[in-house]
């Protein structure tokens, strides 16, 4: 199927043979034809004009004979006959006369006489036959019509006659007929038209030779032109289906011309430069990341390794951890029984310190809350102080926003007022004023809502004020049961103050009693805090070699993952290579 469309294929060259032929012929064919058509029609007026001139010679010699006949020098018969002899010839012994060829009537032209019933007066061949119904192969009776034409003053007669040495080929004939007004003959000159056309025909030969030598030349030098340009072309079609195949082992394009195909040519080559340039960087390229793509496979692999047996010895290492943390912990149960006998050997000093310290603190936080509660009165006085104050202000806000809305309520009477004037204004006004009073009613509605609107702001502003009214009765009377109440904490704070005092002083002389028992107990504490402290690291260390352990296996996971994917990746660069491998280097 290939083979058949690059055989059927029409190609550059052929097209430019096929333009350049047509261009070359067109214009010659029809160079010749109209130059066939114009020399036929020359000659044809020409062998005309011959016909006539040689039958107005003719009259004109009939005149100059008739005169001698006149004058007497001449019978009738006698000029009669030299006119014969003239146009003619002499009569042979069998009746014929021949062609005269001085006159240039073509090759079987020649002239003849008929009178007016139609007899051949003169003729080279039936001479003083009856010629008056003689008609040609298409019935038109030619000497009847040469009469009737040379009685009106001359004219041609066209007809068609077989040819004398063939019978079988009929042609077609001109004649040109004029009567002499002396004798009353009809002189006729006639011959074939192809015989006036002979010199085109020769012509039209010759034509055909130089156009078809012209076109044989033509066509050769438009080969050269053509192959100059489809094999350049050729070339480099040739070299794209290889490019196309992956063959990039052909050399570079040459092209001698000086045009576009050498240029074509030129981009040819700098593209399977870069291509095999390209695809070699390909290579190169994919053969490194193949191995690479081994490297971090067996990379992986080894990290994979190293982290199982990492998180198999961080098994190992949190189980003596376990260990040792449960040990610690034995410990400390054991220490803190220790810990329980020296406190009940120190049990009634330290019941004693505590119990003095216990009403210290007491007596302290007694102290401190009385203070705390002092400041907070005092807190509370100025905070209702402030209170009465934003609400007063809020009542003169409030008188404030009155005074707007009663503004607000007078703008909104007084454009209701001016929209019922401009309703009026606008009925006055007819059809003229309807889009008017459509928006005057629209101004009034609007006022109306507005008068509304401030109808409701009032009532609210009102209650507002109702409201804080009670507010400020409420927070007066609270802040004189505000200033009572700071007072008696005043007075209850003295009190608590001495009994601080007192209590301080006790607890001074029972803290040195209790202070070697503090300090035994206190020794049994940090011992039995260091071994909790023991247990506590070894947990935490267990639980770190648990997570180290878990990360190592997370760790694993990951570097299985990343030799799957550099499985995958030389996978690619396999098929990389192998596209590769489809072009030739």
């Amino acid at each position: 199927m290939i083979f058949m469309k690059k055989k059927f294929q029409f190609t550059i060259r052929m097209k430019l043979m096929t333009i350049s032929f047509l261009l070359l012929t067109i214009p010659l064919v029809i160079l010749g034809l109209l130059s066939y058509q114009k020399t036929t029609s020359s000659l044809n007026k020409l062998g005309e004009k011959n016909l006539k001139n040689s039958v107005e010679m003719t009259i004109e010699l009939i005149d100059a004979l008739n005169k001698e006949v006149e004058k007497g020098t001449l019978s009738l018969e006698e000029a009669q006959e030299q006119v014969k002899v003239a146009i003619l010839g002499e009569k042979n012994a069998d009746g014929k006369r021949p062609i005269n060829k001085n006159f240039d009537l073509g090759e079987n032209g020649y002239l003849y006489i008929i009178d007016q019933k139609g007899t051949l007066i003169a003729h080279p061949v039936v001479e003083g036959r009856q010629g008056w119904n003689d008609e040609d192969s298409k019935g038109v009776k030619f000497n009847q019509k040469m009469i009737k034409t040379g009685n009106e003053g001359g004219g041609l007669t066209y007809y068609e006659w077989a040819l004398p040495d063939n019978e079988n080929r009929i042609e077609k004939k001109v004649a040109y007929s004029k009567t002499d007004p002396h004798w009353g003959w009809v002189v006729c000159a006639g011959t074939y038209l192809m015989d006036f056309n002979q010199p085109a025909k020769d012509l039209l030969v010759f034509l055909m030779i130089v156009i078809g030598a012209t076109i044989v030349i033509g066509f050769f030098i438009v080969w050269l032109f053509s192959n100059s340009i489809s094999k350049p072309i050729h070339a480099v079609s040739e070299r794209m289906h290889l490019l196309a195949n992956g063959d990039l082992t052909q050399g570079e394009i040459k092209i001698r011309s000086k045009d576009e195909t050498q240029n074509l040519a030129h981009a040819i080559n700098q593209l399977q430069n870069k291509l095999k340039e390209m695809i070699t960087n390909i290579s190169n390229a994919s053969e490194v990341l193949t191995s690479h793509s081994e490297e971090m496979t067996h990379s992986a692999n080894e990290v994979k390794a190293g982290s199982e047996q990492v998180s198999t010895t961080m098994q190992e290492l949190a189980s003596g951890a376990e260990t040792q943390a449960s040990s610690a912990s034995d410990m400390a149960a054991k220490m803190e029984v220790f810990v329980e006998k020296v406190q009940d050997a120190s049990e009634k000093g330290e019941h004693i310190e505590s119990v003095s310290r216990e009403v210290l603190e007491i007596a302290g936080k007694g102290n401190k809350l009385m203070m705390s509660s002092t400041e907070q009165m005092s807190k509370i006085d100025e905070i209702f102080q402030q209170s009465v104050d934003k609400v007063l202000g809020l009542n003169g806000h409030l008188q404030k926003i009155t005074k707007l809305v009663s503004v607000i309520q007078g703008i909104a009477d007084q454009t209701n007022l001016l929209a019922l004037n401009a309703a009026i204004e606008a009925a006055r006004a007819g059809e003229n004023g309807k889009g008017f009073a459509v928006v005057a009613d629209e101004v009034r509605k609007l006022a109306e809502q507005v008068s509304v609107s401030i109808s409701d702001i009032t009532s609210i502003v009102d209650n507002i004020q109702n409201e804080s009214k009670n507010v400020v009765d409420a927070l007066k009377s609270g802040y004189q049961e505000v200033e009572q109440g700071t007072e008696q904490i005043k007075n209850t704070g003295a009190t608590f103050q001495t009994i601080n005092k007192a209590v301080t002083d006790m607890v001074h002389h029972i803290q040195t009693i209790a202070s070697n028992l503090t300090e035994i107990a206190s020794n049994s504490r940090e011992m039995n805090r260091s071994i909790e402290e023991i247990a506590s690291i070894s947990e935490q260390s267990a639980a770190g070699i648990e997570q180290t352990s878990a990360a190592a296996e997370q760790t694993s996971s990951s570097m299985e993952e990343v030799a799957n994917s550099s499985e995958q990746l030389a996978k690619l660069a396999e098929e990389l290579n192998e596209f590769v491998r489809q072009f030739k280097l």
